[in-house]
C-alpha cells in the first residue's frame, strides 16, 4: 500500500506546482508507471481522490502512462520487453532467464494540468 505515501508526494508536487504558476485548479495529473515498480494502477486514483478532497486538486484526473519493462539478456545480449507482468521473464532471442531489468521501474510525474 506504498501508493497512498507515493500520491501524497504526488499531491504536493502538483499543488506545488500550481502555486508556483498561479493556478487555481489542478485538473490532470500525468504520471509514468514503471510495470516493474510495484505500483498498482488501480489504486492510484482512489487513493488521490481521497487525500486530495479539501485541496486545489479534487476532481484532478489521474492519467497513467504505463512504462514497460526492458531487460537485456546476461547470455546472448538481447533486448526483451514485457507489458504485462508475468510468472518469470525470459530472453525472447535464447530463453534464457539471466535478464537485467534495465527500465521500466521507475515512477515519474510528467505533468501537471491547472487552470
Amino acid at each position: 500500500m506504498h501508493e497512498l505515501g507515493i500520491m501524497t508526494d504526488v499531491l504536493d508536487t502538483a499543488l506545488r506546482v500550481a502555486e508556483e504558476h498561479g493556478g487555481k485548479k489542478v485538473t490532470k495529473i500525468t504520471l509514468k508507471v514503471g510495470l516493474m515498480s510495484g505500483v498498482i494502477p488501480t489504486y492510484v486514483q482512489s487513493f488521490f481522490d481521497v487525500i486530495s478532497k479539501d485541496t486545489i486538486a479534487k476532481d484532478a484526473e489521474i492519467a497513467i502512462e504505463p512504462d514497460p519493462a526492458v531487460f537485456t539478456c546476461r547470455k546472448c545480449g538481447g533486448k526483451t520487453v514485457y507489458n504485462e507482468l508475468g510468472p518469470e521473464y525470459v530472453c525472447e532471442h535464447c530463453g534464457s532467464q539471466a535478464l537485467r531489468l534495465i527500465s521500466g521501474y521507475g515512477f515519474q510525474i510528467i505533468s501537471v494540468g491547472i487552470i
